[in-house]
C-alpha cells in the first residue's frame, strides 16, 4: 500500500463510522479490471481443465461498440433493434440492419464500484404494450438507492422517433455499500417481473442480508407491475408468492440466500437460472425455486462458507467451479439458436476476469442434480460483463474493456 493511501485510510478510520469507512474505501479505490493472463489473439486458448474437455469452436463477430456494457437486450418479436446499457448511464439503441446507433436515454446514475445502469427488460407484449423496465443505482440525499422503474416508450418501432417518457418508479431499495447490487430484471412465463438483488456488499455479508428474509437484499424478488389499489403501492404482490402473509418475511421475496446474482435468465421451459458470484472459492449456477434458501452467507457453492454449517438446510446449486478456473461468474442464456448446433439446449455463460466461455446441460424439470459436464468455448481476451440472446436464440457476448459486443457464430 502506498504511504499516502495508508495515511488517508488512517485519517478516515478515525473520523468515520465502520460502515462509512467501508463505503469510502469502496467508492475511492475502485478496481481497474484487466484480463487475466496473457493477451490473446482472434482465436481462444484451451488451457487448464479446458484442454481435456469437449471443445466447441466458435468465432466472435463484432456487432457494435459501446462503453463499459452491463446488459444486452432485444425487444420481443421480430425486431431489428439491440439495446445495450452502459455502466455510466447511457441506454444505446442499435439498428442491426442499418448498423446505426444512438443514445436513447441517459440515466442519473452513480458508478462507484459495481453501481450504475445495470438491468433492462421489456414488457412481454412489447411493442403492443410499449413499456420497458430498468434497474439503476442513483444517489438520493447521502444514500445509494437501487431504482426499478417502468418507462413508457414513444414510437417503439421507429429508430429515429423512439424515446423514453413518463418514468414510473416501482421499487426503491437502499444499498448499504456500492457493490453486490445484482441488477438483472426479467419477466417469467407467468407474466411477473423478477428482480435480482445482491446482499448489499462488502465481504461475508456483514449485515446478514442473505439469511434475513425480511429484507429485499440478497434475494430474488417477484412482483406484478400492476399497481395495488388497496395499499397504493406502484406494484402488487402475486398471491402465490411463497411468503405472502408469513411473519418475518418480505412478501416480494421469491427466494433468498443470494450473494450477487450477476445476470439471470429464464430457460425455454420457464425456469429461472441465476449465476451467483462467490467470494473466496466457488462460483455457482442455481435453478431458482419458490421459497427456497440458497445458503449465502452460510454456504458457497456446494460447500460451507462458515465453519460447521449444515449444507442440508439450504438449496444447493446445480453447478459450480472453483478459483482454479475463474474468479467471477457472468450468467448467460440457454442456447436456442441454429447456427451452432452443438450448443442446442445448453446454458452458455462465462467468467468476467478469465474471459472463459463455457456451456453446460441444464437438469431436467423437477430435478436439481449436480452437473459436472462442462463444454468449453475457450478462453478469450475479454472481460465478460454480460451476455444477450436475440429472438432467433443466438447468443451475444460483451467485452467490458473495449465495449465491443460480439455475436457468437460458427466459423
Amino acid at each position: 500500500m502506498k504511504i499516502q493511501t495508508f495515511v488517508l485510510f488512517s485519517i478516515l478510520s478515525m473520523t468515520l463510522s465502520c460502515d462509512d469507512l467501508i463505503r469510502s474505501v469502496l467508492k475511492n479505490y475502485n478496481k481497474t479490471y484487466e484480463t487475466d493472463g496473457q493477451v490473446l489473439g482472434a482465436k481462444p486458448l484451451f488451457i487448464g481443465a479446458d484442454a481435456n474437455r469437449k471443445q466447441v469452436t466458435i468465432s466472435l463477430q463484432e456487432v457494435v461498440k459501446v462503453k463499459e456494457p452491463t446488459d444486452i437486450q432485444f425487444p420481443p418479436g421480430d425486431s431489428p433493434f439491440l439495446f445495450a446499457l452502459e455502466k455510466a448511464g447511457n441506454m444505446i439503441l442499435f439498428h442491426r440492419e442499418k448498423k446505426t446507433s444512438r443514445v436513447l436515454a441517459t440515466f442519473p446514475v452513480i458508478t462507484d464500484s459495481e453501481e450504475g445502469l445495470l438491468g433492462l427488460t421489456f414488457h412481454p407484449q412489447f411493442p403492443k404494450q410499449p413499456k420497458l423496465y430498468t434497474n439503476y443505482v442513483k444517489a438520493i440525499g447521502n444514500k445509494d438507492v437501487t431504482i426499478v422503474s417502468e418507462w413508457v416508450v414513444e414510437n417503439p418501432t421507429n429508430f429515429e422517433g423512439m424515446k423514453l417518457a413518463s418514468e414510473r418508479v416501482l421499487l426503491q431499495v437502499e444499498q448499504p455499500y456500492p457493490n453486490h447490487n445484482g441488477g438483472q430484471l426479467a419477466f417469467g412465463l407467468d407474466g411477473y417481473l423478477y428482480i435480482g438483488l445482491g446482499d448489499g456488499g462488502w465481504r461475508a455479508d456483514p449485515k446478514n442480508h442473505g439469511q434475513n428474509p425480511n429484507t429485499l437484499l440478497g434475494s430474488i424478488l417477484r412482483i406484478s407491475v400492476t399497481p395495488d389499489t388497496q395499499s397504493k403501492k406502484p406494484y402488487s404482490i402475486p398471491s402465490d408468492n411463497p411468503f405472502v402473509g408469513k411473519a418475518g418475511y418480505a412478501p416480494e421475496t421469491f427466494a433468498y440466500g443470494i450473494r450477487n446474482p450477476w445476470r439471470m435468465s429464464f430457460s425455454p421451459d420457464g425456469r429461472l437460472l441465476v449465476a451467483d458470484v462467490g467470494q473466496d472459492a466457488y462460483e455457482e449456477v442455481d435453478i431458482i425455486l419458490s421459497g427456497k434458501n440458497y445458503g449465502w452467507n452460510q454456504t458457497e457453492g456446494f460447500h460451507c462458507f462458515t465453519d460447521g454449517c449444515n449444507t442440508a438446510l439450504y438449496q444447493p446449486p446445480f453447478y459450480e467451479y472453483g478459483r482454479d478456473e475463474g474468479q467471477s461468474i457472468t450468467g448467460g442464456y440457454v442456447y436456442t439458436g441454429s447456427a451452432i448446433p452443438d450448443l442446442k439446449g445448453m446454458y452458455v455463460f462465462g467468467d468476467f476476469i478469465q474471459g472463459k466461455i463455457w456451456a453446460i446441460p441444464v437438469p431436467k424439470p423437477g430435478e436439481n442434480s449436480k452437473v459436472t459436464e462442462t463444454i468449453t468455448l475457450g478462453k478469450w481476451n475479454l472481460l465478460i460483463p454480460t451476455f444477450g440472446r436475440d429472438n432467433d436464440g443466438e447468443i451475444f457476448v460483451a467485452d467490458y474493456q473495449t465495449g465491443t459486443i460480439y455475436k457468437m457464430v460458427k466459423p
